[in-house]
């Protein structure tokens, strides 16, 4: 397919790229390949820190990165007590220069402060106004809105009236997270307020992710329907698709049953599952073989294609879309 005109918005212009469309970085998906076809794509690549341990890891991901390929890329950074390597992929993200960090479940206090004057910008998950209007005023550079029916650890509230609504209070660029799959999704983000969108489950399809092709073929197949919300998983209510090892992790057992009782205790072990399932030791983490992460989006997917094939088809058909809407 021919490369399609780029598409301007402030998000493009900061990142100096073709497309308002960025792959998001998904926990024990997004590998290297992921985000440099991304990049090579006209869009950008993310990936999470917590994907590269060691800490040699990490940095090398980041200079094979910048090495085969100019576009820009980010990297996720989990904010909280328990991400123990914070203080460091941070500082080594700052010292090469990485285009983007994107900040969640935590404050981004210090990520703001200490990448103010580098070449490094901001963007921080949010999922309302309470929390956008305080990461503005820290000094963030943007905003990624992560609404319900995203994959993974989406927010409570549609986009339809989260984008608008934050459009209204807010000055930063906005990055819509939920369900964005598509140049009918690219459309109506752009249309509602947002400046670009955030790409999750429909690259998980796609011919670079190196995930099982059970999950793949799980994502094709399903229908928002199959769509699980539950924080049985990692300790986070997160979206995931109903398949019979996630029905097993969903019997009520005695423990739960416990935990009901004391909301304090069960945030407590919460958080140790979290911190076991994204920093725990290899036997320990959150698997993709036995649980498949994927939003509501699910049912307008229905094929494995490149990422450079996704993002091109996402182009044409946005601008197809704003040729045929009425007048």
């Amino acid at each position: 397919m021919e490369k399609p005109k780029p598409v301007q918005t402030r998000l493009t212009e900061m990142f100096k790229m073709d497309y308002p469309i960025i792959g998001a970085p998904m926990f024990l998906v997004s590998n290297k390949d992921m985000v440099i076809a991304s990049c090579e794509a006209g869009g950008m690549g993310t990936f999470p820190a917590h994907n590269f341990r060691p800490i040699e890891n990490y940095r090398k991901v980041i200079q094979d990165i910048k090495s085969q390929t100019q576009g820009p890329f980010g990297i996720n950074i989990i904010v909280q007590k328990s991400n123990p390597s914070q203080e460091k992929q941070l500082e080594i993200a700052i010292e090469e220069e990485v285009p983007l960090l994107i900040t969640s479940l935590g404050s981004p206090k210090s990520v703001i402060e200490k990448t103010r004057g580098t070449k490094t910008k901001v963007f921080c998950d949010v999922v309302g106004l309470t929390h956008a209007k305080k990461v503005e005023d820290l000094g963030a550079d943007g905003l990624v809105i992560v609404g319900s029916g995203a994959g993974g650890h989406g927010g409570e509230t549609s986009l339809f009236a989260l984008i608008p609504y934050l459009k209204k209070h807010v000055s930063l660029p906005l990055v819509a997270a939920g369900c964005m799959n598509d140049g009918k999704s690219l459309a109506a983000a752009l249309a509602l307020g947002a400046d670009g969108i955030y790409m999750g489950t429909r690259i998980i399809a796609s011919k670079e992710a190196e995930v099982l092709d059970d999950y793949k073929k799980a994502i094709v197949d399903a229908g928002p329907e199959d769509i699980v919300n539950t924080d049985r998983v990692d300790g986070f209510p997160g979206n995931f698709i109903k398949t019979k090892n996630l029905e097993k992790m969903l019997k009520p057992n005695l423990v739960d049953n416990v935990l009901s009782q004391n909301k304090r205790v069960k945030r407590a072990v919460s958080m140790l599952r979290a911190g076991r399932a994204l920093f725990g030791p290899q036997g320990q983490k959150l698997s993709y073989k036995n649980t498949f992460s994927a939003g509501h989006g699910v049912g307008n997917i229905e094929e494995v294609l490149s990422i450079r094939e996704i993002f091109f088809q996402t182009v044409v058909e946005y601008r197809q879309i704003l040729q045929n809407l009425p007048n």
